[in-house]
Order: C-alpha cells, then structure tokens, then sequence
C-alpha cells in the first residue's frame, strides 16, 4: 500500500491539503436496511481503533445522480499517513478471527456492497460541519491548466459564492484508479440553499462584465466537467 501510494503521490502535482478523504460507493442488499447500516455505522465509530487513529465519517445519499441506488461513505484523516495507519491496524484486526473488527466487518459485508473505493486531498480547509448537501461535478483539467491553477481560480470562485451561502472545495485524487480525476464540490446548508446560490451565480455569470461571469470564463478555459451528482448527508 505505502509503494503504491509514494507511486501516486510521484504522479500527483504538490498540493497542500486541509483533510484527507477516503471515498467508498456501496448499494444497500435487499434484505438489510439504511437504518440497519446506519447503526453498524454508528458502531464503527464507536471502535477503539477507529477512535485512536481520528477517522471520523459520514454518510452521503444521492437526490440527483446517474444511479440513485449507489451511496457513498466518505471517511476523512487529517493527513495520508493518518490514514495509512488507520487501514494497516484496521485490517491487521479485521483479518483476525473473533476481533471486534472482524466481527463489525462480517456485519456490513452482510449488508451492503462496496462497489468503487479512491482517495483524495481537500486544499482548502472550510468549515462543513452545518453543510447538509453538496454538488459533486466530476472534473478533467485542461492541458493548458494545472492544479495549481484550478486551486487559485477555486479561491476566487469561493470569494464570490460565500455571501451567497455556498462554499467549494476540490478533491484531487491521490489512491484512485484514475490519477487524472478530480471532483469540485459545492457544500450547502439545505438543498434549497445550494440551488438559491447556485441560481445568483448563473443568473450574475449572463451579465456582462460582472464578477461571476468573469470568474466563470477562467474556471472554463482551465477545467471542464464529466459529471455532477448531488447528494444530502444522511448521517455524519
């Protein structure tokens, strides 16, 4: 994992981070329940391993996305080597038999499925904590931009969109099947908040001249979007 890692980390432009995340999409089986999982949830975190290494986590539940059926645990360190330790004990436990660890994982495996797990790195540190929904757009950067760039513009964007009630940050990948794939998320305090601001902003970026539509232009000529999903946090 630690040679994989130093790996990508070669790959990966310099970036300073706030949090590292820990992403994992799961569905739930028919026989088990979101409130059954979210109680297995609850004893995760209530595990002394899980506390002693800081991992804390929430659970995100999509409103608008390709596929409603996949949810997604999002796990956050404050640092890659935090985390590193956090999964080398874990799964030191995990795979001895009787553990509470081994136990607690017989459970889930009982009730979902993982589908997709990836790594990333937040740069901005943002308070969150009363955020309930976000908008998650997939990104690509384009060659005649680099990271260090979409950083700065995202600074600008967050200058703006702040006294409209919306806060960005951006997930730069660091364990991922795809090195090259970023997300650029919008976090809220209500769903309907996210799309009050998200309409201020598109209705400011048509006017010519104006903050909006100038930042607007520099975030297109540096990124493009693949995707956009919203999701609520449903427990964190």
């Amino acid at each position: 994992m630690r040679i994989f890692t130093i790996l990508c980390l070669l790959l990966v432009p310099s970036l300073s981070h706030a949090e590292h995340i820990d992403n994992i999409s799961f569905t739930i089986k028919s026989d088990c329940s979101m409130e059954k999982y979210l109680s297995l949830v609850d004893e995760f975190r209530a595990n002394p391993t899980v506390k002693k290494h800081g991992y804390k986590v929430k659970i995100l539940s999509p409103i608008a996305s390709s596929n409603m059926t996949i949810n997604w645990w999002e796990g956050t360190t404050k640092t890659l080597d935090d985390y590193l330790n956090f999964v080398s004990d874990m799964r030191k436990k995990i795979q001895t038999a009787g553990s509470p660890e081994n136990k607690l994982m017989g459970k889930f495996n009982q009730c979902i499925t993982n589908h997709t797990r990836a790594t990333h790195d937040e740069p901005f540190e943002i308070d969150v904590s009363n955020a309930s929904h976000l908008d998650v757009w997939g990104i690509k950067i384009r060659d005649n931009c680099s990271l260090q760039e979409w950083v700065a513009l995202s600074g600008e964007f967050n200058d703006i969109v702040k006294p409209l009630g919306m806060k960005g940050n951006i997930k730069a990948p660091i364990i991922t099947p795809d090195i090259n794939g970023y997300y650029w998320v919008n976090y809220a305090n209500s769903h309907s908040a996210l799309q009050s601001a998200q309409a201020k902003f598109d209705s400011g970026s048509v006017v010519e001249g104006s903050k909006f539509q100038k930042i607007q232009q520099k975030v297109n000529e540096c990124i493009y979007a693949t995707s956009r999903e919203t999701f609520t946090i449903i427990d964190k």
